[in-house]
């Protein structure tokens, strides 16, 4: 871009006051952020913002450098000539071909803070999720963040500014140009002479740069930069704006088995489309082909149990997506090839793909007894599902006894991460560390230990554990098969997990005879003790409950 000096020129000019920088930023086809309103904060002369306008509104923007977004972003109500109300919504301007886009409106009080608004269809088409320093992000179709609006703020600035491919997609929906306002004055300390008047006008953007002399005693002199540009919409046929995202379909191909002859992988695409089923032989491996992943390609998911569900037999993202899955006798994740291709959006693909494994270890029984044989078959507890059943047979039942409940309510982050607990994805003692602190947190120290202090037999002023050990002698029962795994669990948190290990961690594996197995063979032995401890607990509750009565 080239401005062109009439009289003048920007020589000797402070580098804040030259219009070169700006101009020579602007981009009409922008693929990293476009600044869509700036606002100085510490009484500068300077301002930027934008508005939307049609095809035929494009000449009418660049026209004149002045601004000419209209009555946009405020509303009146007015009578006309023949006495008839009229009510300006302050969404569009007909007579400047303009349509509001974002603005920052004060308010009459002072002390509150402006608020940012947004044309509601843009954030509309992106579903935007507000963020807490004022900025908007969306789900992609993977169920990942993306970021949308961002906004800066210094002492002396406030920008907001919008990802631009996303921005020209909308454009591209909503058949709009974006219309950029900027001004800026800058203040001298000397009148430029001779005066300056400069344009650089192209085909899309329209700008003026001039000087003059306010006759201040101080700082008399003056350069301002006034003008347009705009910013165009994505070229993308109108089917493919369906989708606030790119929709980039990528079928890889799977390791689905090995050659006995030559050792060498073999693999297949997992397009659902070229795949056989019952009804087509294409010629190609079967939909339902078993493909196998290790365990690990399922930490990415159980790392965030905000945003994924994982259990025994499916992992779901937020109800944008979801994926079959079992687990073999080896360990390894089961997928059906098909599924890999209909069920995960692209974007997962390359991520499953580098923890694909030859198949080793056969199927997953329950799976192939119930997709393919059609036969109901329960198959194994998962021992998660077991624990979490057992912690409400033991709440109930004993919130029967003491009058109340005993757990006390949820915390939301804790609650998360409690539903979040996963048959472990590796053999890291980190992950199992992490999954034996949030089980403790859920099972013994969200206990009400108020409420539990009233079981009969237990001590008024007693910890939570020894309370209902007290109680259990007071049933006249052997409590160290019913307590131990509740203390196990308190030792195995309070020893190694939430405090640097010593020697009384090791003590304490090897009393409960963990310790010669893995890390994450421990979580599930300890997960199945403390599943079955509260299963007996809520049983004597019960038993206890029906002596009294009878």
């Amino acid at each position: 871009m080239t401005i062109t000096y009439k009289r003048g020129s920007s020589e000797g000019l402070p580098e804040n006051a030259k219009p070169e920088r700006h101009l020579t930023g602007l981009n009409p086809a922008p693929t990293d952020w476009v600044t869509v309103l700036h606002e100085a904060l510490d009484g500068r002369d300077l301002g930027l913002g934008s508005y939307l306008t049609t095809t035929s509104g494009k000449e009418h923007a660049l026209a004149e450098p002045s601004w000419t977004q209209g009555s946009v972003g405020s509303t009146g109500a007015y009578e006309d000539g023949d006495g008839v109300l009229v009510f300006d919504d302050g969404l569009t301007d007909v007579s400047h071909h303009a349509e509001f886009f974002v603005q920052r409106r004060r308010h009459q009080q002072p002390h509150v803070e402006p608020t940012i608004e947004f044309a509601p269809s843009f954030l509309w088409y992106f579903e935007a999720i507000p963020r807490k320093n004022g900025g908007w992000y969306y789900l992609d179709d993977a169920g990942r963040d993306q970021d949308l609006v961002r906004i800066r703020r210094t002492e002396t600035d406030l920008t907001i500014e919008i990802a631009a491919l996303p921005l020209r997609r909308y454009l591209a929906a909503r058949r709009r140009f974006l219309v950029v306002q900027y001004d800026r004055v800058t203040r001298l300390a000397d009148v430029p002479d001779p005066k300056i008047d400069a344009t650089d006008r192209a085909a899309h953007h329209h700008y003026v740069f001039h000087s003059g002399n306010i006759g201040a005693r101080e700082l008399p002199g003056f350069v301002r930069l006034l003008g347009k540009h705009l910013v165009l919409p994505l070229a993308i046929k109108p089917a493919d704006l369906g989708y606030p995202y790119p929709r980039n379909e990528q079928y890889p191909e799977f390791t689905i088995g090995v050659d006995a002859a030559t050792g060498q992988p073999i693999v297949s695409t997992c397009d659902p489309d070229q795949l056989s089923d019952y009804f087509n032989d294409r010629g190609t491996p079967h939909y339902l082909t078993p493909v196998y992943f290790r365990r690990d390609v399922l930490r990415r998911y159980t790392s965030e149990p905000s945003r994924y569900q994982v259990d025994s037999n499916r992992l779901t993202c937020l109800g944008l997506w979801g994926i079959s899955i079992g687990r073999n006798k080896e360990g390894l994740i089961e997928a059906y090839l098909g599924d890999l291709g209909r069920d995960l959006p692209s974007a997962e693909r390359a991520h499953w793909l580098s923890f694909n494994e030859a198949p080793n270890g056969g199927l997953d029984e329950t799976r192939y007894r119930r997709n393919i044989l059609g036969q109901w078959y329960d198959g194994p507890t998962s021992p998660l599902s077991s624990l979490t059943s057992a912690r409400q047979r033991f709440s109930a039942a004993l919130a029967q006894v003491v009058g109340q409940e005993i757990y006390r309510a949820w915390d939301a982050a804790d609650k998360i991460a409690f539903d979040g607990l996963h048959m472990p994805t590796s053999s890291e003692q980190q992950e199992t560390d992490n999954q034996i602190l949030t089980l403790a947190k859920g099972v013994i120290d969200y206990l009400d230990v108020k409420a539990i202090r009233k079981l009969p037999g237990a001590d008024p002023k007693g910890t939570t554990i020894n309370c209902i050990e007290a109680w259990v002698k007071k049933l006249g029962e052997d409590p160290t098969p019913l307590i131990s795994p509740l203390r196990l669990l308190q030792g195995l948190r309070s020893t190694g997990v939430a405090h640097p290990r010593g020697k009384d961690w090791q003590a304490t594996l090897v009393r409960a005879g963990l310790d010669e197995l893995q890390p994450d063979e421990q979580f599930v032995k300890v997960v199945e003790l403390t599943a079955d401890a509260l299963d007996a607990l809520a049983e004597l509750a019960d038993r206890h409950k029906a002596d009294t009565q009878s």
